[in-house]
C-alpha cells in the first residue's frame, strides 16, 4: 500500500507552467487542505489569487453561508486583486459524520448551509460580476465521491446530500451560464490526505479500506486534486463544462 505518490505530486507542479498568467482567482476555503494546495498551484502558474475564508489569515474574511458577507467579499477580492476575478474555486466546506437515525435537523442545516448554500452564494456573486462586466470566466466547485456513492463506515446523509446538491447545482449553473461564456465544473475527490480525512484515524481500518475499495491502493493528495482544478479553470479545458470529475483512485468503479 502506498500512502503518497511523490512522482504524481511533482508532476502536478511540473507541467503547465504559466497556464494561468494574467488570471485573477478567488478560492474559498483556501487556508487548508485542497483549497490551500489549489491556491499555491494557481499562484505558481501565474495567477493572482485572493483567499476567502474565515479567520484573520484569509486575504478576505467571509462567511459563505451569509449572502451579504459573500457579496462584500467578492467586491473586496476584486479590490485586492486589482480587478474583478475571472476564476472561482468554491472549496469551502465542512465534513460531518452522523448515523441517519441520529441525525438532528440542526446538524443537517449546518452542513447544507456551508456546503451547498455557500457554493450557491459564492457562485452567484461571482457570476453576477462577470455577467455585469460582460467577461468570460470559469468556476470549479468542490463536490465529493460522497455525492455518487453511499458509505457504511462513515455515515453522513447530510454531507452526502450536500455534495450531491453541488453536483446538480454545477450542472444547472453550466447550462445557464454558458451563454455568458462562463464554464462551470466540479471535482469529486475520494479519500484525500487532508486534515478533513477521518478514515485514517484507525490505521488498520484505513489500510483495509484502501486495499479493498481503492484500486490504486493509496490515498490521493491535495496537490493531485489541485492540479485537476487548475486544469478545469484553464483554457486547456475550454470545451469542458458541466462535468463532475471523480478524483478517487478508482473507488467509484467498485
Amino acid at each position: 500500500m502506498y500512502l503518497q505518490n511523490s512522482h504524481a505530486v511533482e508532476g502536478a507542479h511540473a507541467t503547465g507552467s504559466g497556464a494561468l498568467a494574467g488570471r485573477r482567482a478567488i478560492v474559498t476555503g483556501g487556508r487548508s487542505g485542497i483549497g490551500a494546495a489549489t491556491t499555491a498551484l494557481m499562484r505558481s502558474r501565474g495567477a493572482e489569487v485572493a483567499v476567502l475564508d474565515r479567520g484573520p489569515e484569509a486575504d478576505v474574511t467571509v462567511d459563505v453561508r451569509d449572502a451579504e458577507s459573500v457579496e462584500a467579499a467578492v467586491t473586496a477580492a476584486a479590490e485586492r486583486l486589482g480587478g474583478p476575478a475571472d476564476v472561482l474555486v468554491a472549496s469551502a466546506g465542512i465534513y460531518r459524520i452522523a448515523p441517519f437515525l441520529d441525525l438532528e435537523p440542526g446538524e443537517w442545516d449546518d452542513v447544507m448551509a456551508t456546503n451547498l448554500r455557500g457554493t450557491y452564494l459564492t457562485g452567484r456573486a461571482f457570476a453576477r460580476a462577470l455577467v455585469a462586466g460582460r467577461r468570460p470566466g470559469a468556476i470549479v466547485n468542490l463536490a465529493s465521491t460522497a455525492a455518487l456513492v453511499g458509505d457504511a463506515e462513515e455515515p453522513g446523509a447530510h454531507y452526502n446530500a450536500s455534495k450531491a446538491g453541488v453536483v446538480s447545482l454545477t450542472r444547472q449553473m453550466a447550462i445557464e451560464l454558458a451563454p455568458h461564456g462562463i464554464r462551470v465544473n466540479c471535482v469529486c475527490p475520494g479519500v484525500i490526505d487532508t486534515p478533513m480525512l477521518r478514515l485514517m484515524d484507525d490505521p488498520a481500518v484505513g489500510e483495509r479500506y484502501l486495499r479493498a475499495s481503492v484500486p490504486l491502493r493509496r490515498l490521493g493528495t491535495a496537490a493531485e486534486v489541485a492540479a485537476t482544478i487548475v486544469f478545469l479553470a484553464s483554457d486547456d479545458a475550454a470545451y469542458i463544462t458541466g462535468a463532475a470529475l471523480p478524483i478517487d483512485g478508482g473507488s467509484t468503479l467498485l
